[in-house]
């Protein structure tokens, strides 16, 4: 036998004489008696206050409004935002083209470097005075 069962136990028993005394006040098996008991001991929860919709207002949307951006009822804020988000990738990509064009002088610039120091080293082998 777990713990739960005597609680189990003793809320269905609590249920019986509440429905027992619901009889005996006349109650049918449809009506209930004033106050349920919960089935089983969990907190009571918090039901929030919802606003009153107004009756006779029209909720109606279609499917294409809800989905598809209007130019007319877009925020002007929301301009602004979608141009800076253009403004971003153009200058990212910018960027990146920029960076491509660095690397690649980069790389030439030390293949040059290398090309100058083989040279070197080459005029100076000649230059050398055989040796006997």
């Amino acid at each position: 036998m777990s713990a739960e069962e005597p609680l189990d136990s003793l809320a269905h028993e609590e249920r019986v004489a509440d429905q027992d005394a619901a009889h005996e006040q006349g109650l049918e098996d449809d009506q209930s008696p004033a106050q349920e008991i919960p089935e089983h001991d969990d907190p009571p929860f918090f039901t929030p206050v919802l606003p009153e919709i107004p009756r006779g207002a029209d909720l109606e949307q279609s499917l294409s409004s809800i989905l598809l951006p209007s130019n007319q009822n877009q925020d002007p804020g929301t301009d602004k935002v979608r141009k800076r988000a253009s403004n971003v990738l153009k200058l990212s990509e910018e960027n990146e083209k920029l960076k491509a064009e660095l690397k690649a002088m980069s790389d030439r610039l030390e293949a040059a470097e290398r090309r100058r120091e083989q040279l070197a080293r080459k005029q100076q082998h000649i230059m050398e005075p055989p040796s006997s």
